[in-house]
């Protein structure tokens, strides 16, 4: 069973609706887009956690200054990453994905560090789809995005973002519709 850690922003906060919001309006942006299916807003933490490794999961704390900031839209290759939200690297998020590569993944202290530090990417994915971006569709995305961004309430003392949240542990295996989340492990604000 293929798990994943999963860092949303606060469930009855303005930011997780808008994010839900723009995930489920972005793939009305083009015909090419409307299979796009729809998940939760939120930020991968670690993926490829194993069953048995679950036992570690009271294990995790959610830091309680955690601050998420958005710092780009951007456009990829990945089904992934088709359209999604660049998240700063802080230090409370690496921090958080080294605990959760040390306790759900068996890693040391060092090859945790290595590992955050050579391949953790932290995004918030907007779109997943595997159809190729021009940029006509780029632009309407960009439209869409900017109309939602002028009435985003919800920032750190940063910028765009938000602060606390909540960790899921997701199974995600399977069409994307059939993910399911298993268990809330921590939540702050």
């Amino acid at each position: 069973m293929a798990l994943s850690l999963w860092l949303t922003p606060p469930p009855e906060s303005p930011v997780y609706a808008q994010l839900s919001q723009l995930i489920s309006e972005l793939p009305k942006a083009d015909p090419s887009l409307k299979l796009s299916p729809a998940f939760l807003p939120h930020i991968t933490v670690v993926s490829g956690i194993s069953q048995e490794s679950t036992s570690h999961l009271t294990l995790l704390n959610l830091p309680h200054e955690l601050a998420v900031s958005i710092e780009s839209l951007s456009f990829g290759g990945a089904y992934f990453k088709k359209i999604y939200f660049n998240i700063e690297r802080s230090h409370s998020l690496v921090e958080l994905a080294k605990e959760a590569r040390v306790k759900l993944k068996n890693m040391s202290e060092n090859e945790a560090e290595r590992a955050v530090k050579m391949e953790y990417d932290p995004h918030a994915s907007l779109v997943y789809n595997n159809m190729v971006l021009n940029e006509t569709i780029k632009e309407a995305v960009r439209h869409i995005v900017k109309e939602n961004l002028e009435n985003f309430r919800y920032t750190t003392s940063e910028g765009l973002g938000w602060n606390g949240g909540q960790l899921l542990l997701v199974r995600t295996e399977g069409p994307v519709g059939q993910w399911k989340v298993l268990k809330t492990i921590a939540s702050t604000r």
